[in-house]
């Protein structure tokens, strides 16, 4: 097989997503970097990143995709140490530099071993070979390691607990690249599992692994964020959240879903970061409005919670979904009824708040068809029956979601308890330590 490259409907949706974000970056840095002596050699080193990241999800063999995976690290390096006479932009590329390394280790493993026993390098012969049992059954210890090796790569590229801290560092980088990183880059953790998840199905320790760690970074960067006062920061914080959400639906086999997750947000965090400035000056002014003091309060989170699930099912009968096929459809829909809730009770106009509820909920389930027709032949499908340690996992991550919610909608409460003002400090300065 002489082929080392393909272009299939999940390689041209995330590809045709970096490559849309990598020229509005770029048209976005002619003018950013003006003045700046070094703006070639920054935009020379943007395409080259962008155009590695576009090589490493057209490949099918690991020989390529590791090389495209770390020369995206060494254009990504060159990058963030643009403005190199700031320590603090050199010292977080140094950190994210001996990140990404161990990453390198874990990937590099996890290929020697899919090659000694596929005695293949392309993606395509290794997903055939899982079908023989024998062979699986054989070298069933040594596929679970280069399966969990495999997922703890992925990990320190999408900035996943406890590989997170080198993220929120890098914000005295050019906002180009923050906005390239946070949309495009990072989301090659994700790629490489949701590329692979035919091989990871056959694991399912890997997958429960991925299920846990994801939800914990998705929580914890949540609550993290929300004590940030750094507009930057916070979206640092919000990037590392919805990595880990989307590497939670990959660890419960909703790989088609994590791929519209990754789309959706790339687009979300490039509009965010290249519009901060912006952001920072609604900030400023909105510190001359009066401070309203508000009061613990538990009956609207779950009455917004209540018409949110029943307008969630009200869709699933109308759309005629059936829940039992769908891979961790359970954790999701509930994730998707905190979300739905949030939007409402967030909105200062109620009838507002309940109209972008409903939309929420008829397009995430309208494009979930769609893109589930679309990747049908390109995802794996998790066919697994439920045992009491997945039921306890996803109870746990349930409880998670469920006290962030909570969290979230009662900040001013928690700000002016004496608790809260213990433990703000902790919070803000946990994951910078």
């Amino acid at each position: 097989n002489l082929i080392w490259l393909r272009l299939d409907t999940l390689a041209g949706l995330i590809g045709t997503t970096v490559f849309s974000i990598g020229a509005i970056v770029s048209r976005f840095s002619i003018r950013y970097l003006e003045d700046d002596i070094k703006q070639n050699t920054f935009l020379r080193n943007l395409a080259f990143a962008i155009t590695c990241v576009n090589l490493m999800i057209l490949s099918q063999h690991m020989v390529l995709f590791f090389i495209a995976w770390m020369m995206t690290s060494f254009f990504l390096h060159q990058l963030l140490t643009h403005f190199s006479e700031r320590r603090g932009a050199t010292r977080a590329a140094n950190h994210k530099f001996w990140v990404s390394r161990l990453g390198d280790v874990f990937i590099i493993s996890s290929f020697v071993i899919l090659y000694n026993v596929f005695q293949s390098f392309h993606f395509d012969d290794i997903f055939i070979g899982l079908n023989n049992e024998l062979l699986i059954d054989k070298y069933y210890f040594a596929l679970n390691l280069s399966s969990v090796l495999l997922i703890l790569g992925a990990m320190t590229k999408s900035a996943q607990f406890p590989f997170h801290a080198w993220l929120p560092k890098t914000m005295e980088t050019p906002t180009p690249v923050s906005a390239l990183m946070h949309a495009g880059i990072i989301n090659a953790g994700g790629y490489l599992v949701i590329r692979m998840g035919t091989f990871l199905t056959k694991f399912p320790l890997s997958l429960n692994v991925l299920a846990l760690v994801g939800g914990v970074t998705a929580f914890l960067g949540m609550i993290f964020m929300l004590v940030q006062t750094d507009v930057k920061k916070s979206l640092a914080y919000s990037t590392i959240s919805q990595m880990g959400f989307m590497m939670l639906q990959c660890g419960l086999g909703a790989f088609s879903l994590a791929a519209l997750h990754l789309v959706g947000h790339s687009f979300y965090k490039a509009h965010a970061f290249l519009s901060s400035s912006s952001t920072t000056d609604y900030g400023i002014l909105n510190r001359l409005y009066p401070y309203k003091k508000e009061y613990f309060n538990l009956w609207k989170p779950l009455f917004s919670l209540v018409v949110s699930y029943l307008t969630i099912f009200y869709v699933l009968w109308i759309l005629n979904i059936d829940l039992n096929s769908k891979p961790g459809a359970n954790v999701l829909i509930l994730i998707l009824g905190l979300a739905m809730a949030q939007t409402m009770l967030s909105t200062r106009s109620k009838f507002l708040g309940i109209g972008y509820a409903l939309s929420i909920c008829w397009l995430y389930f309208l494009m979930f068809l769609v893109i589930d027709f679309l990747l049908k032949s390109d995802v794996a499908i998790l066919v697994k029956e439920k045992d009491t340690f997945d039921i306890i996992l996803l109870s746990l991550i349930s409880i998670l979601f469920f006290i962030a919610y909570f969290i979230q909608n009662n900040i001013p409460y928690l700000r002016d308890s004496e608790f809260g003002q213990k433990i703000y400090v902790k919070l803000y300065m946990g994951m910078n330590s």
